[in-house]
């Protein structure tokens, strides 16, 4: 028995159509919920950006069920392909549905969307006044669907690649916290122990009222910020104020060496001001400006005992708040007791995280390399799929 294999692309004759032509659009006016979202419900509320998944309510009136379908977020373009019941909970976005006897496959749709290229740069509502006339590209029905069977397939190789380095990732950063809970020990020593002897060298951010936005210039002195040791990013600048106004305040001041640690919603968050690039400021008061005495305890030290989780659930405990959390007076914070051993045994233990941390980082960068290769294989299959190159038709002769 001989077996002869020919392979043939999909038809070139695709169809060019306006997306007014296939998609209805409905307002979601009538399926807003009117009760507050909860981690658990009867009915999903749902998003078309990142999140998808809001949370849930437990309505069981004016649930959109007409399904499967997909929702268009009006004012960024991002969209959902949903096929289960749900709910919203704003109006802005529109619910996209195939018109009457039309042929054309409703998750093709979708896909093609993926590919679509919007600016949405400007703050207006795209899918009337944009989106809608874009032209989506068609082939018959039969190759609309296995070219969506094929996408479908290819992808959930894709999505069970993902899931496993997303797991590699977790893994490494419970190995990273295990390694900062069994790396200290040493006597016990509160702040007052360990900072400088210098004036304000533990110091919280100004009353809010201090630093209100009509006193900030374009440019002048840094006002440090939340975002600065959330993202241990100091190239950052936002809020600037002038010399008088610093001089006013410069009891906050900060210089390069002193460590800022996050005080309201993101709590316990904490970088060193670096001396490159230094720029001269104060502090704002969602902050706390610590100097260290370096004889007694090392930055460096202390930013790895204070990421661990013997800090962080400490400072937790402390912290008031419910919906926004908050650290307490410094008063309360001079109370903690770290573990501060001698500087040549800081020296040595520094040593052994970083040697640790090293071997994670590596591992760490081929993990987030290999997914920023997934994301684009996954737009190279889409582009395959609607450039006719995706499906091909094998006919097999005897």
């Amino acid at each position: 028995m001989t077996q002869q294999t020919q392979i043939k692309q999909i038809s070139k004759g695709w169809k060019e159509i306006p997306l007014n032509e296939v998609l209805d659009y409905e307002q979601p006016n009538g399926y807003i919920i009117k009760s507050k979202i909860k981690e658990n419900g009867k009915t999903p509320v749902l998003t078309a950006n990142k999140s998808f998944i809001k949370g849930y309510v437990d309505e069981s009136d004016n649930i959109y069920s007409k399904i499967p379908t997909i929702i268009f977020d009006d004012f960024t373009a991002d969209n959902k392909f949903v096929n289960f019941p749900f709910k919203v909970k704003s109006s802005a976005m529109k619910i996209l549905n195939l018109k009457e006897d039309v042929e054309f496959d409703l998750r093709f749709v979708f896909y093609q969307m993926q590919i679509q290229k919007v600016n949405t740069t400007t703050h207006k509502r795209y899918y009337l006044s944009k989106y809608q006339n874009l032209k989506f590209s068609f082939p018959s029905l039969p190759e609309q669907t296995l070219i969506v069977q094929e996408i479908e397939k290819q992808f959930t190789r894709l999505d069970a690649a993902v899931k496993s380095l997303k797991s590699v990732k977790q893994k490494l950063e419970v190995y990273r916290k295990a390694v900062l809970n069994k790396s200290f020990y040493g006597d016990k020593k509160t702040f007052p122990e360990i900072i400088s002897k210098e004036k304000h060298s533990m110091k919280r951010g100004p009353f809010g009222g201090s630093l209100k936005k009509e006193i900030f210039v374009p440019s002048g002195f840094l006002v440090y910020e939340q975002y600065h040791p959330i993202n241990n990013d100091f190239d950052f600048g936002r809020y600037f104020i002038t010399k008088e106004k610093f001089e006013e305040m410069k009891a906050f001041f900060v210089k390069p060496g002193d460590l800022l640690i996050s005080c309201s919603g993101t709590i316990g968050k904490i970088a060193e001001i670096p001396e490159e690039n230094f720029k001269e400021g104060i502090i704002n008061q969602a902050l706390l400006k610590i100097t260290l005495d370096n004889s007694k305890v090392l930055n460096k030290y202390f930013i790895y005992l204070f990421q661990s989780q013997y800090i962080q659930k400490h400072l937790t405990k402390i912290s008031r708040g419910v919906a926004i959390k908050n650290v307490p007076s410094v008063k309360e914070l001079k109370t903690i007791e770290f573990p501060i051993p001698s500087i040549q045994e800081q020296q040595v233990i520094l040593q052994n995280i970083e040697s640790k941390f090293s071997v994670i980082d590596k591992i760490e960068q081929v993990v987030n390399e290999s997914l920023k290769k997934s994301e684009k294989l996954r737009k190279s299959i889409l582009k395959s799929a609607f450039g006719g190159k995706l499906v091909k038709i094998e006919e097999v002769k005897e």
